[in-house]
């Protein structure tokens, strides 16, 4: 298999996804298709510092997210957890253009696991194009919504003035956060 610009795949690195952020009372799930290679090496999502999710949940919830220890605690008050579609893949560094043998992590049984999820989150395009309601089987209460990507990367949306009231939309905080909120 060619890819353009990468040559075969042989040239692909393979990428295993970060254990789930999840709490027994999450009600939201953040679902991206496979962590950064930032946030591999780094061991917990979003950890890219170019990343702007962690600055969009510090604004819409007023808590720190500076450090792992705060970011947790944040998602875990506010009833969110993370996780990702893929449980495995190839692709070169970050680039979800590339992405190849693509092994998907079980998240009808995850949802099993955790009836108290009640939103899926996508936060990129591919992330909600892999999710399939039909073909996963998902509980009927479960809705799932999009948010635009949070990467730095993601020129769209450059700015937390643009993702915050996104954001707040999405986790049902729409009214708490002031328009002119930055």
């Amino acid at each position: 298999m060619q890819l353009p610009g990468f040559g075969d795949t042989s040239d692909l690195q393979t990428y295993t996804a970060l254990p789930p952020l999840v709490f027994e009372d999450s009600e939201y799930l953040f679902l991206m298709t496979m962590p950064s290679f930032d946030s591999e090496a780094r061991k917990f999502y979003f950890a890219d510092t170019g990343n702007h999710f962690w600055k969009v949940m510090a604004a819409i919830y007023k808590m720190p997210a500076e450090t792992s220890e705060e970011r947790t605690a944040l998602c875990k008050a506010n009833k969110i957890a993370i996780w990702s579609v893929l449980k495995s893949c190839k692709r070169h560094l970050s680039q979800q253009d590339t992405t190849t043998d693509e092994v998907y992590n079980d998240m009808a049984g995850f949802l099993k696991e955790h009836p108290t999820i009640k939103k899926l989150i996508c936060v990129s395009r591919m992330a909600e194009h892999e999710i399939d309601r039909e073909n996963w089987n998902f509980p009927a209460d479960v809705q799932v919504c999009y948010v635009p990507s949070p990467s730095g990367a993601d020129f769209m949306y450059e700015h937390l003035d643009e993702l915050v009231p996104l954001y707040a939309r999405a986790l049902d905080r729409a009214q708490e956060v002031p328009e002119n909120w930055y």
